[in-house]
């Protein structure tokens, strides 16, 4: 009964809802039937193999689900309302700030130990003061909270010596992209009074906090791009497209750089799916027929595989993009591989909206310079080829950072590694108008020792 609950529609009496709300049972747990067999050999082969393999994936897919939200740290109750409370002017700022980011600290030094034990990244050391390079890694790790809490603490100590202008210009960038204007506009009059010139000014591009008021608009719809393999790596996707769902009608999915899709990604993301809905949220689908394409790619009618995650998927997007004759189609192959019929096809309950790829933005900063993306996060190859198609053409090949709000401290590593195979190569490569947190990460992994790196003018 369980796959009925796939599109929220059932066949039951009064419309009721199915309680299960996982993959189902019929299609995922289930062994190849194969006709003339006895139905004791068919009930001891489904047991052997519910047991081993087609429990590993499933497994696999609860496991990364339950990470998504425990992977990065976060303020207890009692310590965040303290940070919430705390004036942005730095005079006002109490000892018991500087006690809550103890702590916070001594976290932060371990997850980078740890980091760069498993090799994974190299972190450089500096002569940086400790808090910029904390602050810039919880940043890049979206814990924008604990950053916030760390700068505020080392302005109100006010023992930074030359390096007091970049803490100052790294919070005022924080509560830009996390759309804070009013403690924004606090901090900038103190910036003026300490500095005896004019604070940095307030651009909204900067801001990315879903919460902010300023990034409501009309038509402006928040996006999460999926690219390179659809895989157990697209946690960080996924976290971000619930994280905006709460806050947000409507959420657009980019899946035009998706390449391929194995079965532990479409599950993943046929869980995520089934959740937005649920929750009465609006979808603009960028390249979902492509991605139904790179599904079917992996399928074969009447092979059963360790789950069915991939076939339900490929049903779940044709029920969003309301093909009936596709879905219908999908339906009779999916019946053939399981000897499970799928519910009929119904249209969407959510307002579905199917949208072609934005044109990128103009060029701003002059025919020699790419345009970075907004957030850098997963996998780098994608950008990685492009640095690499811009640099055999130009040189200083200039990367404009004008609209680049964030880099994920993973994807940091893997920027690194690409960059320095690039420099390796003879390529002269810059970053130009780089935000004062994204450019202390840089200089934290390194990245600032291969390329120039040259921040934004305050």
């Amino acid at each position: 009964m369980g796959i009925f609950s796939l599109f929220g529609k059932n066949n039951r009496p009064g419309g009721t809802r199915p309680e299960d709300d996982k993959l189902p049972a019929a299609a995922d747990n289930q062994a190849p039937v194969l006709f003339g067999e006895s139905p004791e050999r068919l009930i001891n082969t489904t047991i052997a193999r519910d047991g081993s393999v087609r429990s590993t994936t499933t497994m696999k897919i609860d496991a990364i689900e339950s990470e998504m939200s425990s992977e990065f740290v976060h303020l207890p109750p009692s310590q965040k309302s303290l940070a919430d409370s705390a004036t942005t002017t730095p005079g006002l700022l109490g000892a018991n700030t500087t006690q809550l980011t103890l702590p916070v600290m001594s976290r932060t030094t371990e997850y980078l130990d740890d980091q760069s034990r498993s090799g994974s990244i190299e972190v450089s050391v500096s002569d940086t003061p400790e808090v910029i390079e904390e602050a810039a890694v919880l940043f890049a790790s979206d814990q924008s909270d604990i950053a916030e809490a760390l700068l505020l603490s080392a302005i109100s100590e006010d023992q930074l010596g030359s390096s007091t202008h970049i803490v100052w210009w790294m919070l005022l960038d924080l509560y830009q992209i996390t759309g804070k204007q009013q403690e924004f506009d606090n901090l900038s009059v103190d910036f003026a009074n300490k500095f005896e010139t004019s604070p940095p000014t307030w651009i909204d591009i900067m801001t990315l906090d879903p919460q902010a008021k300023s990034q409501e608009k009309t038509g402006a719809t928040p996006a999460v791009a999926f690219s390179g393999k659809l895989d157990a790596n697209i946690g960080k996707q996924l976290e971000r497209a619930q994280k905006l769902s709460v806050t947000h009608p409507a959420v657009r999915l980019e899946f035009t750089r998706v390449s391929s899709v194995d079965p532990i990604g479409c599950g993943l993301l046929l869980r995520m799916l089934k959740k937005l809905q649920k929750s009465g949220l609006d979808l603009v689908l960028v390249g979902a027929d492509e991605l139904a394409d790179k599904i079917r790619e992996i399928l074969l009618v009447g092979r059963r595989d360790e789950t069915a995650a991939p076939w339900l998927l490929l049903l779940e997007i044709l029920h969003l993009l309301n093909l009936e004759q596709a879905y219908e189609d999908a339906s009779i192959d999916y019946s053939i591989t399981f000897e499970v019929s799928p519910p009929p096809f119904v249209a969407p309950h959510s307002k579905i909206i199917t949208a072609a790829e934005e044109t990128p933005v103009a060029n701003t900063a002059g025919s020699n310079s790419l345009l970075m993306p907004i957030l850098i996060e997963g996998r780098t190859e994608e950008l990685l080829t492009k640095i690499q198609t811009h640099a055999n053409s130009h040189s200083p090949a200039i990367m404009d950072c004008s609209r680049l709000v964030r880099v994920d401290f993973s994807a940091a590593g893997e920027l690194l590694n690409g960059l320095a195979q690039l420099a390796s190569n003879g390529n002269a490569i810059e970053f130009h108008n780089v935000n004062h947190l994204v450019t202390a990460l840089f200089k934290v992994v390194g990245i600032q020792e291969i390329v120039r790196v040259v921040s934004r003018k305050n």
